[in-house]
């Protein structure tokens, strides 16, 4: 287990890494599922890995024009190999998809000012942006509306 600790260390180096991502890369370097788990247990231990800090890395990623659904941030933050315990509690700390989508569409629309009183050339769009973020229709659509009419 030692050496698996050592490549560990080795590989993160001064970069951010999470959990999963380290069990991942020991497991390709050869280490059996037990050896890379109890290591990555050491690294987490020893403050090697922080997946509260990885999570975070992925979270400040996706804001602005990037922002995304709960749903679909905590998928990003799983495939990223952040644990789902330390997932779930950045989630739990993160606004509601109702408000996360108007910051979307703000981010993409700053100045709603030049658009016409109809509003359906543009819907489709955003709503369809929206849903593609991971957001409901049923959110994309309520936001859209709020967002507009503001």
């Amino acid at each position: 287990m030692r050496s698996a600790v050592s490549e560990g260390i080795r590989h993160i180096g001064i970069g951010i890494y999470s959990s999963g991502k380290i069990r991942e890369y020991l497991m390709n370097k050869g280490f059996d599922h037990d050896i890379a788990s109890a290591a990555v247990t050491e690294l987490v231990e020893r403050g090697y890995i922080d997946d509260m800090r990885a999570g975070r890395k992925v979270l400040n990623s996706r804001t602005g024009k990037k922002q995304e659904s709960k749903r679909m941030l905590y998928q990003r933050m799983i495939a990223a190999g952040v644990s789902s315990e330390s997932a779930n509690i950045m989630l739990s700390e993160c606004e509601d998809d109702h408000k996360t989508c108007l910051m979307l569409y703000e981010s993409l629309i700053p100045d709603r000012s030049g658009l016409k009183d109809d509003p359906s050339d543009i819907s489709r769009a955003m709503i369809k942006k929206a849903l593609a973020r991971g957001y409901s229709y049923e959110v994309a659509s309520n936001c859209f509306d709020k967002w507009f009419d503001d």
